[in-house]
């Protein structure tokens, strides 16, 4: 029996070798069946990863895209800025040289008008001074006449009488 027996025990070491390795395979078939399971999850995971990255690529693309719309936007509103205040610069020169002509001109008149006036007030003093002298001489023309009516009346006198 020590051949018998030892192929016994052999059998059952073998039987129970057999079991454990069965356990063991069962086991790891779980743990692959759970690892399986994680895959998938992380697989499903990944492509709604991948789903997002693509989402946020075309949100990246449009934002890329508004803003070049906006720096096109703001380089013609730069354009227009300049445009408004060249024009404005022109139309302020303009100006400039518009009230530069008109106080020249008004400095002119001023001038005409000064000189107006001073003319004005020495042909007004040779104007008093004729005036002065045609009463003067007017005086004298009375006088005279009335000298000379009363040269007249005196010798009308001498002849009627």
């Amino acid at each position: 029996m020590t051949d018998g027996s030892t192929s016994d025990s052999r059998l059952d070491r073998l039987e129970a070798l057999a079991e454990t390795s069965l356990l063991a395979i069962r086991q790891q078939g779980g743990q692959i069946g759970k690892l399986r399971e994680s895959i998938q999850q992380q697989g499903t995971q990944i492509g709604e990863l991948r789903e997002s990255i693509q989402q946020q690529g075309t949100q990246i693309g449009e934002l890329r895209e508004n803003i070049q719309q906006q720096g096109t936007q703001i380089r013609e509103l730069r354009e227009g800025i300049s445009e408004v205040v060249e024009m404005m610069t022109e139309q302020t020169q303009e100006q400039d040289a518009q009230i530069s002509e008109s106080n020249q001109r008004f400095e002119n008149l001023l001038a005409d008008a000064r000189a107006d006036r001073q003319r004005i007030d020495e042909t007004l003093e040779e104007l008093r001074r004729d005036r002065t002298l045609n009463e003067n001489e007017h005086r004298a023309f009375r006088e005279t006449f009335q000298t000379l009516l009363a040269e007249v009346a005196r010798i009308w006198q001498r002849l009627a009488g």
